[in-house]
Formats: C-alpha cells, sequence, structure tokens
C-alpha cells in the first residue's frame, strides 16, 4: 500500500469514528450529566458543526452514488492547437486517447517565460515529460526539478507537481499521459473558460460546478484539501454537476 493510499484510508477512519462517536458522545454527556456544565456545552457545541459537515459529506457522496458516471467522451475535433490566454503556453495535440484507443495521450507545450500552472496531482495517470528545447522547471512534491533540452522526468500516481518557466525564454516540451483519462476533455474545457472570461486572472473557473467538471474528468486534485476528502468529494460532485445539466456549458469547447 502506497503512502498516499494508507494517509487516505486513516483519515477517512478517522472522519467515520467522529461520525458515529459524536451522537454518542453528546447522548452520554448529558445522560450521566457530567459536571461542570459548561464542559456539557463545549463539547456539544464545538462538535456540531464538525459533525454537520461529516453529514453533509457523506450525503453527498451517497446521493451521487446513484447518479450515472460521468460522460467522459469528446467530439471530433479539427483543430489540434488551443491556447491557455492565462497561463501563457499553448498545447498541440500529437496523439489523442481516440487514436491510441486509450493507451495514453501525447501533447507539444509551448511555454513563455513566466508562464506554468499550480501544484495538483492526478490519481488515474502518469506524466512523462521531455523537454524538446529550452529549460523547464519541474515541482516535484515542494521541490524544484530543473529539466534541460533533452532530459526527462516522470510525475507517478499521487504526487504533487507542477510546472514553469523561470527562464527569459519560450520552452518546448512533450508530455505523454499514460494511460489517456479525458485528458484532452479536462484542457480543452478549462481553456475554453479561460479563453471566453469565464475563469478568474489565476485560471480558477468562475462557477464551482464548472470546476468539479474539470477536475472530476481527469481525476486531478489540487493543493490544500487532504485526499481523503477532496477526492471522493470531487468525484461526487462532478457527477452532480452533470446531473444539473452544467456540463452542456463546456460543450462548445470539446464536442
Amino acid at each position: 500500500m502506497s503512502k498516499h493510499t494508507a494517509k487516505k484510508n486513516s483519515g477517512l477512519i478517522l472522519t467515520v469514528l467522529f461520525f458515529i462517536c459524536y451522537p454518542a458522545g453528546v447522548y452520554r454527556t448529558w445522560k450521566y450529566n457530567l459536571r461542570p456544565l459548561w464542559i456539557r456545552w463545549a463539547y456539544t457545541i464545538s462538535g456540531l458543526p464538525l459533525f454537520i459537515l461529516i453529514y453533509s459529506f457523506f450525503g453527498i457522496i451517497i446521493f451521487a452514488s446513484f447518479l450515472p458516471e460521468l460522460d467522459r467522451s469528446i467530439g471530433i475535433r479539427s483543430d489540434r492547437t488551443i491556447i491557455n490566454s492565462t497561463d501563457h503556453y499553448s498545447v498541440t495535440f500529437l496523439k489523442t486517447s481516440k487514436e491510441t484507443n486509450g493507451s495514453y495521450e501525447e501533447v507539444k507545450v509551448e511555454l513563455d517565460p513566466g508562464g506554468g500552472n499550480e501544484w495538483h496531482y492526478h490519481t488515474a495517470f502518469v506524466e512523462k515529460f521531455h523537454v524538446i528545447q529550452g529549460d523547464l522547471t519541474i515541482g516535484m512534491q515542494g521541490k524544484p526539478v530543473l529539466l534541460k533540452t533533452g532530459n526527462d522526468t516522470i510525475a507517478p500516481k499521487g504526487m504533487m507537481h507542477k510546472f514553469y518557466n523561470t527562464s527569459p525564454n519560450p520552452v518546448t516540451f512533450l508530455v505523454k499521459i499514460e494511460p489517456a483519462r479525458s485528458f484532452e476533455k479536462t484542457i480543452r474545457s478549462a481553456y475554453g473558460l479561460m479563453n471566453t472570461g469565464q475563469s478568474s486572472p489565476d485560471g480558477i473557473p468562475k462557477n464551482p460546478w464548472h470546476l468539479f467538471l474539470i477536475l472530476g474528468y481527469s481525476d486531478s486534485y489540487l493543493q490544500g484539501v487532504p485526499g481523503f476528502i477532496q477526492e471522493p468529494l470531487i468525484s461526487a460532485l462532478s457527477k452532480i454537476a452533470q446531473w444539473k445539466g452544467v456540463d452542456k456549458d463546456l460543450d462548445p469547447f470539446c464536442k
């Protein structure tokens, strides 16, 4: 079992234990008239918001379990190159999921100086980076790795990473995604929102439901929220977004 999986499972176990034990604890606290009184009130009031959050968390996940799986399909597109106007780079699809029967996807990225993305990780695929020309910095678990022309590196499943260009010159590199996991739909949807003013200056969709869909399509997750919370929640919320019909907003970019 990987460290990521073990941490995720232990966090989920603690969450379930609190969910089960809190009501029993409140009952016993008041039944046996524990003193002083302020202890009873402190325990009851301090734990209530967390209990409500956990109750809502499981409610969302259970509700979403009855919904259809995400539609990860993409239409036949003639445009192979798309522009990210926010993060200063372009992506050209060299091999799509359809062309490799889902085995992999490969893109060429041209990244301007100062461009890049934010910390994130994937649970469904690995990313293989190969620099064609220039200098590319890859953040791996909080540490920078400088790749020069001809260099390679891999971002395994579950590893927090990012890429950016700190050099004064553009950098061109390849990214291979194995196996293909709706990467094209994710990228086209995200860039489409950015290029039509539907994302904030830092590239985050203004509509949270759009964000849930984009993350859900490729099983991608952001920094700052524990995986045992974020992963099942994003999966559930993306299915709810589709159930609400919000995915139709993204059709112009990927159908």
